[in-house]
This record gives C-alpha cells, sequence and structure tokens, in this order.
C-alpha cells in the first residue's frame, strides 16, 4: 500500500515540472528538492564560458563518492560519470572543450531497457555510451551542486573542484518517460528514515 501513495506524493512535490535552472553562486540542494532524473530520458545543459585551456571544474554534481552523477571539466575535456554504488561509467569527450562561451550537455534517453547517453559541445555529440545501469531506486542520499562538489567527490576529482570558468547556469529539462519501479523506490526511500 505505501508504493503507490509514496509515488503520489513525488509527483504531488514536483507537480508537472520538467524543467529546472539552477544559477551559478547556489547553495547545496537536498536530493528531495532535486531534479529526479531516475529512470527517465533528460538533457543536463550548462551555459558556461571557456576562458582557456586549462579551465577546468564541475559544472553539476548530484550524489557522493557512493552514488551520483557529476558532468564536469577535466584536462579541457567533458566528462560525464555516472556512479552506480562506486562503479563509475564515464564519458569522456573525443575533442577538447574549445575556448569560448558555451553548451556543455548531457543526453540520456531511454530505449526499452537501455540508456543511451550522449555527451554535446554546442550541440554537437562528442562521445557517449549505452547500457542497462541507471538510476533506478535512487540517485543519492547527498544533494545537488552546481559549480562545485560539496560532498565527497562523485567522480575522479578532488572535491570542491570548483568551475574555474564563467557558469552562468545549468537547466536540466526532464521528458515524461519516467518509468519508476514504484515498491523499490518506496523501500529505498523508508531505508533513509
Amino acid at each position: 500500500r505505501f508504493a503507490p501513495r509514496f509515488l503520489e506524493n513525488v509527483k504531488r512535490f514536483h507537480g508537472a515540472r520538467k524543467r529546472f535552472v539552477f544559477h551559478a553562486g547556489m547553495g547545496h540542494l537536498p536530493t528531495d528538492v532535486a531534479p529526479d532524473v531516475r529512470c527517465r530520458s533528460y538533457t543536463i545543459e550548462a551555459d558556461a564560458r571557456i576562458d582557456e585551456a586549462s579551465t577546468e571544474g564541475v559544472l553539476v554534481a548530484h550524489g557522493d563518492m557512493t552514488s551520483g552523477y557529476a558532468l564536469y571539466v577535466k584536462d579541457g575535456r567533458l566528462i560525464y560519470d555516472m556512479n552506480i554504488g562506486g562503479e563509475h561509467h564515464l564519458i569522456v569527450s573525443d575533442r577538447p572543450v574549445p575556448a569560448g562561451n558555451r553548451r556543455l550537455a548531457l543526453r540520456m534517453r531511454r530505449r526499452d531497457d537501455m540508456n543511451v547517453a550522449t555527451l554535446l559541445i554546442d550541440g554537437q555529440p562528442c562521445g557517449g555510451f549505452e547500457t542497462r545501469l541507471g538510476f533506478v531506486t535512487f540517485i543519492s542520499w547527498s544533494g545537488l551542486d552546481i559549480g562545485r562538489d560539496r560532498s565527497s567527490p562523485v567522480s575522479h576529482y578532488e572535491t570542491p573542484f570548483a568551475f574555474t570558468g564563467k557558469l552562468r547556469k545549468v537547466t536540466v529539462l526532464m521528458d515524461d518517460d519516467q518509468a519508476l519501479d514504484t515498491k523499490a523506490a518506496a523501500t529505498a526511500a523508508l531505508a533513509n528514515e
């Protein structure tokens, strides 16, 4: 009986909201109010300026070293890490991020029982992977950060790994194709009580 009520509460909390915009300088956002990207298609896009080849840092990080995701720039490359239980699934861009104003993004698409991830620089694909893995019951007990990682590191960097360029905003767009296992999600939520 709890699982259907749990899903109902989740829907009531976020409502029909499918677009979140986070501006640079915002504080830590608890998981309970962060975009729920579990079991759905979504796009995370950072509007940023890359000043030079050494520009680096976290654009967005949700989670911690045990589980979560991060989109960041390191060694001149755009990187996405889907960290599931400490197992890292990385995409590293096949080319350096050029200097200037850039749209740096991760697009995740659900296709049957697969997740198809694509990194994008200014809308152009620059790497990707397909996997059956994804965030099913929860992302992390830790919350979401913009422009830095305030928790233990989601990926392979030293925290806070603050972004050294100019980050204007991060936009998360979620499709309406979420297919949660409500019983498993409710069990995960109760484990935090």
